[in-house]
């Protein structure tokens, strides 16, 4: 009977070891301060680009795929070809563009490749400015940070 606890314990202390060993073998989600300046970096390319008429730089931090989801007021649209027509057709002038302006309100980490932002977003127009927020999904795809999920409001 000793023998038989003993092989238990011996059992349960090793799946214990093993339970630990491989949690922490798997890359840990960077902090939100780590991330913070690149994602300023991303966010602050996007809107010069946009200020220059320039959607498809705009676009480039994208990921560009037929997965990328863009959430608006019109519900989903799928792919990146498509979301780039719908930027097309609702600004079609740089009057209509105006200038945009990012504010990061959250950077949340969700693992080593994906990252939760929420912010607020603002054109300058003289049509009439417009604004509202967003939640962006991030992905790390091939070393870089690319947007594969987008609702903006």
């Amino acid at each position: 009977m000793e023998k038989i606890k003993r092989s238990s314990l011996v059992l349960f202390l090793l799946g214990l070891t093993l339970c630990f060993g491989v949690s922490n073998c798997a890359p840990k989600a960077p902090s939100a301060s780590a991330l913070q300046p690149e994602i300023e970096r991303i966010m602050a390319e996007q809107s010069q680009a946009w200020n220059r008429g320039d959607l498809e730089g705009f676009m480039a931090h994208y990921w560009q795929s037929d997965s990328l989801v863009f959430i608006g007021k019109s519900g989903p649209t799928y792919g990146w070809k498509k979301t780039l027509e719908n930027y097309q057709k609702g600004y079609p002038s740089k009057e209509a563009m105006g200038q945009l302006q990012f504010t990061l309100l959250k950077t949340e980490p969700i693992s080593h490749d994906a990252l939760f932002v929420i912010g607020k977003w603002h054109l300058t127009r003289t049509i009439g400015d417009v604004g509202g927020q967003f939640s962006l999904l991030f992905r790390k795809i091939n070393g870089q940070w690319k947007i594969v999920a987008d609702h903006s409001s």
